[in-house]
């Protein structure tokens, strides 16, 4: 089962990835889906189950009788497709930018009601991963860091107490992922990162939403200019997968 969504997934992404690419254009209709199975190499039923994965995501609409044909990207609301979009458009940076936007909106808010709201279990966990992240930054273990950086904006998030904010930021952590990625391989981002954390922390701990607010929005302010200086500007667009199987 495991291996069959998987392929369903790589289909999902190359299905994508044309449509971003222009291959299928907007309002147009796919190939159908005997011609699809061929061109992928798998089979109708990953095709099919592919398509109904794009559907649901707002990429493309099915006309019963008629196709299924690309959706306007004016009007998706999907973020990995969107986020596809866009890299296809902008450079890395760019993306990584208007990435922060939609942190610095959410972020900041809930650091402010963090600090109204976290328990004390919280508090701890956040410690615990400032901890995981310099140790992390210690031994240069950049994929450490990066997750342990993650791990101390979501236990924010958390401590919040509002699950629309917490389901409204879930989406973006493969992509912070990505993005942190890149900037976490300078020990010098590494260590602002520890500093802010820090004092995202002590105005956590003594529960001032105004401190609070502050320390995270002069992280995200830290956080731009470490990737206005060290993100690459070069553009990220997707190579097509290959995908292989039934």
């Amino acid at each position: 089962m495991s291996g069959r969504v998987s392929i369903v997934a790589v289909i999902v992404d190359t299905l994508l990835a044309r449509v971003v690419a222009g291959t299928y254009r907007p309002g147009g209709a796919l190939p159908a889906e005997s011609s699809l199975a061929e061109d992928l190499q798998v089979s109708r039923l990953t095709v099919r189950e592919a398509i109904k994965v794009l559907v649901a995501r707002g990429v493309l609409r099915s006309r019963q009788g008629s196709g299924t044909y690309v959706v306007d990207p004016d009007r998706w609301t999907d973020l990995a497709g969107l986020l596809m979009l866009e890299r296809a458009r902008r450079d890395e940076r760019e993306v990584g930018l208007a990435l922060l936007e939609v942190r610095r909106m959410l972020e900041v808010g809930s650091a402010g009601l963090a600090a109204a709201r976290r328990t004390p279990d919280q508090l701890e966990a956040m410690g615990r991963a400032i901890g995981d992240l310099r140790r992390a930054h210690q031994r240069d273990d950049v994929e450490a860091a990066a997750r342990a950086d993650l791990d101390f904006h979501g236990l924010v998030i958390h401590a919040a107490g509002n699950p629309l904010v917490v389901g409204t930021y879930a989406p973006l952590r493969e992509e912070l992922m990505r993005a942190r990625l890149v900037t976490s391989a300078h020990p010098e981002v590494r260590s602002h990162a520890i500093e802010q954390h820090e004092r995202i922390l002590f105005a956590l701990r003594a529960g001032s939403p105004d401190a609070a607010k502050a320390a995270m929005r002069a992280h995200m302010e830290q956080t731009s200019n470490d990737l206005l200086s060290r993100a690459p500007i070069a553009p990220a667009v997707p190579a097509l997968p290959t995908p292989r199987g039934p």
